[in-house]
């Protein structure tokens, strides 16, 4: 189903009056910034729509009701001001209603109710409708005072850079939420007869624990790369915060991963009602129990030089180093963050390959010769001798995209990849850091889903001559010196691994 408008984003007027004067408030920048980065992902300009001159003494307007059905998506921005408006409440429940008559209110299991979090605000004061989706916070704790600091060009570059990313991660899954309503839909069993729903493909799910604020910030970074990866990621939901019906729902999230996360920082994290443990050593030992009779694969973190100064932290995290509890089925992992992330990647690598062996074996076609030849856009031209003799040799040449959606032209990208015999990173006038991301992409391809080795990997240097060229080594990838013509001789010795 196509809609008039992208976006409609929900407001309290006076979250958008600015510390500083002659600035933009923070809903405007916020709005702004929204649309200049989704219409880059998108690849055209979406249609947001926002009412810049309301007032909290406004009635409610009843156009703006009346359009609700043409809007794809609401982004509710949350603050203490919002949940005491009636007018903001109303907008939430209209637009709820308004999705319950065409297409559904979830589709693909995400709400199209896009909650950004500005000031923190208790659960239990969300909007009812709104209250177990999984919300963007656009603020910070400080471990040493406790003290909230929203994310704010004013407060700092670190809180800057934080808005940005967090922003990005935003602008990601609008985005494809967006491109999923253009995919082919269709009828759900739901009870109600106008739901909708999309096709979905089946992706591996990862059960990412619910962490503590000092481990938040790598809690994001781990679930962006893993959702780049194209794994699903869980909780998808906002987690209860009472103790029964928290149990419930990670029992149900652990029942349909194959891997689950756990992040363990300094602070002991909330304490759900009704339980005198916290919610990250509770979907610890849930995962225990869980594993214990499904052996579902785990990974425990711990950051190197870790020093909890709670005392219910200080014995949480004695327990998993001496193995008493909360380790069954458990690697524990004691590392930086960037070695974590590459034990989570081996670890998703691991559990495909046993569900590959685990399967029926297929036949394979010998005669498919596929070779990847990627290439920056300004050197498309200059690949034709290499392409031709590769094609001479009997090879289907495959080059990257260059014109559509950045996402649909990563996707190519990553698929070509996943199913060539050979990939070859042809090198000439590019940048340095293109040929860097590429060479990255090659450690990566594992993790892309591909379950066998690529049996060339190679890095073809073309001219013109530099010293950074003449000096260029690789222990992941053959490199093909071309700088004085053609080397068909080498060329033929590495297409003979084929």
């Amino acid at each position: 189903m196509t809609f008039k408008t992208d976006l409609f984003i929900s407001y309290a007027h006076i979250d958008d009056e600015s510390l500083i004067v002659n600035q933009k408030g923070w809903i405007s920048e916020f709005h702004r910034a929204l649309d200049i980065r989704l219409a880059q992902l998108l690849g055209r300009r979406p249609v947001i729509w926002r009412d810049p001159a309301l007032q909290g003494n406004h009635l409610f307007d009843q156009q703006i009701l009346d359009q609700f059905h043409e809007v794809a998506i609401m982004i509710s921005i949350l603050t203490p001001r919002y949940v005491k408006s009636e007018w903001c409440l109303r907008e939430v429940d209209e637009f709820y209603e308004k999705c319950q008559q065409n297409i559904g209110f979830n589709i693909n299991n995400r709400a199209r109710i896009f909650k950004i979090i500005k000031t923190p605000v208790r659960i239990e004061q969300h909007p009812e409708k709104i209250q177990n989706v999984l919300g963007y916070e656009f603020y910070h704790v400080d471990p040493s005072t406790g003290r909230i600091k929203e994310y704010n060009q004013a407060f700092g570059q670190q809180s800057e850079m934080a808005y940005w990313e967090k922003l990005d991660d935003l602008a990601h899954d609008i985005c494809a939420f967006l491109e999923s309503l253009s995919e082919p839909i269709a009828v759900s069993t739901s009870s109600q007869p106008n739901a909708l729903k999309s096709t979905v493909s089946q992706k591996t799910k990862v059960f990412l624990a619910e962490s503590s604020y000092d481990t938040q910030e790598f809690r994001d970074s781990l679930k962006r790369e893993l959702q780049d990866f194209g794994y699903q990621i869980f909780p998808d939901k906002q987690l209860p915060l009472m103790a029964p019906p928290l149990h419930e729902s990670v029992k149900k999230y652990l029942g349909e991963s194959t891997l689950s996360i756990h992040l363990i920082g300094e602070n002991y994290g909330v304490v759900p009602e009704g339980s005198q443990k916290s919610i990250v050593e509770i979907q610890n030992e849930i995962a225990s129990a869980h594993s214990a009779t499904t052996n579902i694969s785990r990974l425990i973190w711990i950051p190197e030089g870790c020093d909890p100064h709670d005392e219910r932290q200080m014995a949480f995290i004695n327990r998993l180093n001496r193995g008493a509890d909360g380790i069954v089925g458990a690697d524990l992992v004691q590392s930086t963050l960037e070695d974590f992330k590459a034990v989570v990647m081996d670890k998703l690598r691991f559990i495909k390959e046993k569900e590959v062996l685990s399967q029926p074996a297929t036949p394979v076609d010998s005669e498919a010769k596929l070779i990847y030849l990627i290439c920056d856009m300004q050197d498309v031209e200059a690949i034709a001798p290499l392409e031709d003799f590769l094609f001479d040799q009997g090879f289907e040449v495959v080059i990257p995209m260059f014109e559509g959606d950045e996402s649909v032209i990563r996707e190519d990208h990553i698929e070509n990849l996943k199913t060539c015999k050979g990939a070859i990173i042809f090198y000439k006038d590019a940048s340095e850091f293109w040929l860097r991301s590429k060479m990255r992409d090659f450690m990566k391809i594992n993790g892309y889903g591909r379950t066998s080795p690529i049996a060339l990997k190679a890095i073809y240097v073309a001219p013109p001559e530099s010293t950074a060229k003449t000096r260029l080594r690789s222990l992941g990838a053959e490199v093909i010196n071309g700088l004085s013509g053609l080397p068909e001789q080498q060329l033929k010795q590495l297409l003979s691994k084929l």
